[in-house]
């Protein structure tokens, strides 16, 4: 997925980390099943390879975007949990 290499990088950019300290970050806060590595977000950023659902789960929890805007289907950044409590928000404030 052309948009999802796109996407990655930027927000890896945005949030000024080097693919080593993107990996030890989400290694350290996910303690995924199986790791993650420099070689994998590298084919990941340059569009060789495409992460698995739980792979790209956690990227979107981690830059904190929606799953749709990281893999292409939408261009809103906002997850739909942050969507839902802002909308729950409002209607308490009423």
């Amino acid at each position: 997925m052309r948009i999802l290499a796109e996407r990655l990088k930027q927000l890896r950019a945005e949030k000024d980390l080097s693919m080593e300290e993107l990996v030890a970050d989400m290694n350290n806060r996910f303690h995924p099943e199986k790791p993650l590595n420099r070689s994998m977000v590298s084919r990941w950023e340059s569009g060789d390879n495409d992460p698995t659902l739980e792979k790209a789960k956690l990227l979107s929890e981690y830059f904190d975007v929606s799953l749709d805007y990281l893999i292409g289907l939408s261009d809103v950044r906002t997850p739909s949990r942050v969507l839902t409590m802002k909308k729950k928000g409002e209607n308490h404030d009423d």
